[in-house]
């Protein structure tokens, strides 16, 4: 793990200061005119110049992002059959972009004017799935609840998880890495198959083909970085992180959503429940502590709320009755 610092634009040093204002121009440039192959050109080379750079992009594109969904999550929109010639996107940079970019998230409806249609959201409801297939051949698979947006450029490849669980296909260009966003957290393709799983305040993901790179924004002002491999799990919070490893199986076992299944293995059935819940507007409840440290294996259908039910009677001689939209499993 390494830590990288975040300069704060009071630190710049005098090259920098120039860049940041360089960008300012550009900014003007491009609510005035068109933006060009030429002032992509000069950004790109901008972005190359040092991790600064980079850093204060990726904070930006997150920022550019949520103004987008105040507009797209009214709408959600599906990828039209050929986009792939089609995506340009402007790029801005700078102190003064943050600022007038923060100005836009007040006044949402100036969104359209930094955003070109590359940039989509999606989501699905409860139980609901999709699968999303993008120009360049990588495929994101969406489970229950779940909204994500996704921004294509000729030079970024983006995806922001806003809330729900995804399975990432993507296809590797190691001069264009694709890069998953959930929170103050990032996941970098480096070949990569993956999941990610946003609950609340708490991050999961787990690489399980591929190798991939996991970064943290930390409070204060560094980023934590720790390359992850098939089996690596890592568990973050806003300010905390743990890894694990998880054997083949279990990461297939733990991705069987993209074929409507859920598996258990010497399962709690409170973490069962609580996964089953997940996929169902009747919901599940245990009404006795020690009910829920029961194990409880197999597969299901994760729309089959009667089989676990079924289970709960015939296997553990629970008792099941309703109440109200609820299932009760007591003793």
């Amino acid at each position: 793990m390494t830590d990288e610092p975040f300069i704060p634009t009071h630190a710049l040093n005098e090259s920098e200061t120039v860049s940041a204002h360089a960008a300012d121009r550009m900014l003007a440039r491009q609510m005035n005119a068109q933006w060009t192959d030429a002032d992509q050109a000069e950004l790109d080379a901008w972005l190359d110049e040092s991790t600064l750079h980079e850093v204060t992009y990726w904070r930006l594109e997150e920022t550019w992002i949520r103004a987008k969904r105040l507009k797209a999550l009214h709408s959600p929109m599906r990828p039209p059959p050929d986009q792939q010639n089609a995506w340009k996107r402007p790029h801005i940079v700078g102190a003064t972009a943050i600022a007038i970019v923060a100005t836009v998230l007040v006044a949402a409806n100036w969104s359209s004017l930094f955003f070109q249609p590359a940039t989509k959201t999606y989501s699905t409801p409860v139980g609901g799935h999709l699968s999303l297939t993008l120009a360049d051949g990588s495929k994101i698979d969406l489970n229950t609840d779940t909204t994500i947006t996704v921004s294509m450029s000729a030079k970024r490849r983006l995806a922001t998880l806003e809330k729900g669980e995804a399975l990432f296909s993507i296809r590797h260009d190691s001069s264009d890495p694709f890069v998953a966003m959930v929170g103050n957290h990032r996941v970098i393709d480096l070949g990569t198959q993956f999941s990610i799983r946003a609950d609340q305040s708490r991050v999961s993901v787990a690489v399980i083909e591929g190798n991939a790179r996991f970064e943290t924004a930390r409070q204060n002002g560094s980023v934590q970085t720790t390359d992850m491999s098939p089996g690596d799990v890592i568990r973050a919070t806003h300010d905390s992180m743990s890894v694990s490893r998880s054997s083949p199986q279990d990461l297939k076992n733990s991705v069987a959503w993209s074929r409507g299944l859920l598996i258990f293995h010497n399962t709690t059935f409170a973490d069962a429940v609580q996964e089953l819940n997940r996929y169902n507007d009747e919901k599940v409840v245990i009404a006795d502590a020690s009910v829920g440290k029961l194990s409880i294996g197999g597969t299901f259908y994760e729309n089959d709320v009667p089989a676990v039910l079924n289970v709960a009677q015939q296997v553990f001689g629970l008792s099941v009755h309703k109440r109200g939209d609820d299932f009760v499993i007591s003793r």
